[in-house]
């Protein structure tokens, strides 16, 4: 009789198991395809929806938590960004770029010294990691750690290869060169800066910082315009009446 009860005892508890995993699988499986739907679609909004759809069915999904943040970091939603990069961290503390996302969600909101920390953290796991010396030589400016801002915006300079992030790098050694009176070496960051990057063309004039050679270059732009609309008669269109 009891080898009965055993032999029951072992099919229920084998049966409930097999159910356990069957369920365990399924959960898993339904975030699984969520996340893939919202890996292919091309509507940041809906990717949004489909991660977040994933996560509510598994939590501990970390793919989704990561690239949840990226796109609310585009949208300029640093808090969701630092929540979300902080679960993901949680879940997978090794990665140096999740350590580099939330250091630059931190700098956007303008807490420097968690975004330093943070930057530290990725350049630990990451000694060689790209763009990140550039933001943390940004942080340290701005607690006023000059020194140190110019050495990681040199360093950074001496490794980093995307032009548009050279350019940052110069503008921010440059800041620094100022707030330090060394007028001749932040003009030299801020005309590199523009020579290889043309949307900081006129950073010059926006930051009111320009030498005589600048000056002469933007008369002499000024007057080929006013040339333009004497010669041919241009003429701003008026703006149309609401109907």
């Amino acid at each position: 009789m009891k080898k009965i009860y055993i032999s029951i005892l072992i099919l229920l508890v084998t049966v409930a198991w097999t159910t356990h995993v069957q369920n365990v699988y399924a959960f898993d499986g339904s975030a699984i395809e969520y996340f893939d739907l919202g890996l292919k679609t091309s509507m940041a909004n809906k990717k949004i929806n489909y991660f977040s759809t994933a996560l509510e069915l598994n939590p501990r999904f970390a793919p989704a938590y990561e690239k949840r943040g990226l796109h609310y970091y585009f949208q300029g939603k640093y808090d969701k960004v630092i929540e979300d990069f902080t679960h993901f961290i949680r879940l997978a503390p090794d990665k140096a770029d999740a350590h580099r996302m939330l250091g630059m969600a931190y700098l956007k909101i303008n807490n420097h010294e968690k975004a330093i920390v943070n930057f530290d953290r990725a350049l630990d796991l990451e000694p060689e990691m790209k763009g990140v010396l550039g933001y943390r030589a940004e942080a340290f400016r701005m607690i006023g750690q000059l020194d140190e801002a110019i050495d990681d915006s040199s360093k950074a300079l001496a490794m980093e290869g995307d032009l548009r992030i050279l350019s940052d790098v110069y503008r921010t050694r440059a800041k620094a060169y100022l707030e330090l009176d060394q007028e001749v070496l932040a003009n030299a960051d801020l005309k590199r800066a523009a020579q290889i990057d043309p949307r900081y063309f006129f950073y010059r004039y926006v930051s009111g910082y320009a030498d005589l050679e600048d000056m002469r270059r933007a008369g002499l732009i000024g007057m080929i315009g006013m040339a333009f609309v004497f010669i041919f008669g241009l003429k701003l269109k008026s703006p149309k009446k609401d109907e």
